[in-house]
């Protein structure tokens, strides 16, 4: 039997498996980090819908989608639980939200759909991490 994994007997004889609650925490993260990820996307191209400002040559489109792959990089690092990339992860949701929070209202005024999933895409970066600040099943199952 592995760590993440504990069965319990049931009364009609049935065996569940019982997760720990630091896995579930652990996938609830992951899935918070993926929303915000793809919603990111869903940004991206709320933002060329609507034209690109200026000169399009000017514009750093290209920059654009290649750090949404390096954060999708990322996440796949925090996938597999390396510890520098959970640290990362949540210093970047963390400054994100700092930063990015306070201009909601004013691109509210500008474009309210992209002020929507931008704002959606904060709150999953915020629980996500949330979710990866409390210890994860290794180091649970080191304490017991």
């Amino acid at each position: 039997m592995s760590v993440l994994q504990t069965y319990d007997d049931r009364t009609d004889g049935s065996a569940a498996i019982s997760v720990p609650t630091s896995d579930i925490r652990f996938r609830h993260a992951l899935a918070c980090l993926g929303a915000a990820w793809a919603l990111s996307w869903a940004e991206l191209a709320l933002a060329v819908s609507i034209g690109l400002p200026g000169d399009a040559t000017a514009h750093p489109l290209a920059a654009s989608v290649v750090s949404r792959v390096l954060v999708a990089l990322l996440y796949a690092c925090v996938a597999a639980r390396l510890q520098w990339a959970r640290w990362v992860t949540v210093a970047l949701g963390f400054v994100s939200v700092a930063f990015v929070a306070p201009t909601l209202a004013l691109q509210w005024h500008v474009f309210p759909a992209a002020a929507v999933v931008c704002g959606a895409g904060l709150v999953c970066k915020l629980a996500g991490s949330f979710y990866l600040i409390r210890p994860v099943a290794e180091a649970e199952a080191a304490r017991v």
